[in-house]
């Protein structure tokens, strides 16, 4: 490894004009992106978990949220109703997560986008910080515009609020504390890295296993790293998330692993045991589909002109995160620009640096320089065209054959119906609401999904109806004549709020521009807004 100080660039913090504008823009423009997505209603579910359990966080309630329990492995397996005070921590051990609550005070629900855009924005400026103390400045400066440019940054930085925004940041923070003999810097990013998810771990796995192999000099650092690793991803998914609830087995595991293993009982290392059992299926799953593995490799490694494909490094750094990925089912593992690819980012770009530390000669060459600028545009292009989580959609079509868009206009009048109608609920009333309205409804101790559940269980395990019903149906009209989703979404919302008014429990109180509220009779009585006339001039209800 040669003297960082070999390129004759400062070792300290220095950012130059250009890795300032990278880094603004890709702030700005994200940041403004997000606050699209809350103010059009393009932010769906996991913003609102997320909102919600920080909200309870604040209230000194940590992990709570009747949200995640919708999701939970009694509710969508056991068929049990949702409950209040249900701990997050089941499905996910996102406790640096918590963090963020205190900013809630501060900007409201504009937090949890601050937050993301900024965590991911300063990754990319440590990234620098690596980059440039072995790198020509010109390369270096390369290396992090891929960084920026990339969909596998992009798209995780535009979807809905996720618990992984840590991985960059703390991933490079890491590997640049074994790169370069920090052990204090190295003790705390790595316990924080283990605190992102119960699956982080695996992550800083990876980490232990590439210094082990090629930073001889910090074997046994190393050795500790994987040691500490292993440990606490088998400490927290065999232990900790089991007690609180079986959503870790009943769900996730069995929903990723369960054409591989038949018992994920024992959690993530149980399930890895259970793979090795059987060879022959475990490189089935890893090359297979074909096509999609391939794609997703060259994807990844685009931006980066697919150097991560001939490192060394780059392999060892993301060996255990991409064995995952690749074994996985489901259309999301292989997926360049859904949250879980924030796993790879640290060991595919470090990987790369330290390619080009050790093949300086090749940067010099013109069309290499031409054919990575190419490959940036490229990835960039198909980045923003795949319109990832739809948060594009004022400027890019969601179908160009046939045609349809949603003009950002008609996006600003949803919204101003979707307010209109959520203002309607009490603060602290519990409420059923459709899923782009639950951001506006989250920071508050019950609210669950509409049309999957109308009832749920109070703290003391009693069974109640939710006070308040609120759908928007009309949401979903632009597309529901193109995409089968939105189309069986709007079926389900009609169907369900005939249901509820068909059987007397509730009552209509507003019908206007696609958007119905319902309030459960016995809260009516004597209700200021309990008048809207017939249920029948309602086209939402049948």
């Amino acid at each position: 490894m040669s003297d960082p100080s070999s390129t004759g660039v400062s070792a300290r913090w220095s950012f130059p004009r250009p890795v300032i504008l990278l880094a603004g823009g890709f702030f700005l423009l994200c940041l403004i992106v997000q606050i699209w997505r809350l103010e059009s209603l393009s932010a769906t579910y996991d913003q609102a978990l997320f909102l919600q359990e920080l909200w309870s966080t604040a209230q000194g309630r940590p992990f709570e949220s009747s949200l995640s329990s919708v999701l939970s492995g009694p509710v969508k397996v056991g068929g049990e109703l949702p409950r209040i005070g249900y701990l997050h921590l089941g499905q996910h051990a996102n406790a640096l997560t918590l963090f963020v609550a205190p900013l809630l005070a501060l900007f409201g629900s504009w937090a949890l986008p601050l937050a993301q855009v900024s965590v991911l924005t300063a990754a990319g400026l440590v990234l620098w910080r690596i980059a440039s103390r072995r790198l020509p400045e010109s390369l270096a400066l390369r290396i992090v515009a891929a960084y920026y440019l990339s969909g596998a940054v992009i798209g995780p930085a535009l979807e809905n609020f996720h618990d992984l925004i840590w991985l960059p940041l703390l991933g490079f923070l890491v590997v640049e504390a074994l790169l370069e003999g920090r052990p204090g810097q190295l003790m705390l990013t790595a316990l924080l890295l283990l605190l992102v998810r119960e699956d982080s771990g695996l992550v800083l796995f990876s980490f232990g296993l590439w210094g082990l192999v090629r930073r001889p000099g910090m074997r046994w650092i190393s050795v500790s790293l994987m040691l500490m690793s292993f440990a606490w991803v088998l400490l927290v998914t065999g232990w900790i998330q089991p007690a609180v609830d079986s959503s870790l087995s009943d769900r996730f595991l069995q929903e990723k692993f369960g054409h591989l293993v038949k018992d994920v009982s024992g959690g993530t290392f149980a399930v890895m045991l259970g793979m090795l059992r059987q060879p022959l299926a475990l490189l089935q799953a890893i090359v297979s589909p074909p096509g999609s593995t391939l794609g997703f490799l060259l994807a990844l490694s685009l931006p980066l002109l697919f150097i991560p494909l001939l490192s060394v490094d780059s392999l060892l750094l993301v060996a255990v995160p991409l064995f995952i990925a690749l074994v996985s089912q489901g259309r999301s593992a292989l997926s360049v620009t859904l949250r879980y690819v924030l796993a790879l980012v640290p060991g595919l770009y470090l990987g790369a640096v330290l390619w080009w530390q050790t093949h300086p000669a090749t940067w010099s060459r013109r069309w290499i320089r031409r054919c990575w600028t190419g490959a940036l545009t490229l990835g960039l292009l198909l980045t923003l065209v795949a319109n990832p989580h739809r948060s594009l959609s004022a400027l890019v079509p969601d179908s160009f054959s046939p045609w349809v868009h949603v003009p950002p206009a008609e996006m600003l009048g949803r919204r101003a119906a979707a307010l209109e109608a959520v203002a309607m609920i009490p603060k602290q009333a519990s409420v059923s609401a459709d899923t782009p309205l639950l951001p506006l409804l989250a920071q508050r101790d019950v609210v669950i999904r509409f049309p999957q559940h109308i009832r749920y269980r109070d703290r003391d395990g009693v069974p109640k109806s939710v006070d308040w019903v609120v759908a928007f149906p009309g949401f979903y009209s632009p597309l529901a004549p193109v995409f089968d989703l939105e189309h069986n979404k709007q079926r389900a919302i009609r169907r369900e709020l005939t249901k509820l008014t068909e059987s007397g429990d509730y009552q209509l109180v507003q019908c206007h521009a696609g958007t119905v509220v319902l309030q459960r009779h016995q809260d009516a009585r004597g209700s200021a807004v309990n008048t809207v006339g017939s249920v029948s001039a309602c086209p939402w209800i049948e």
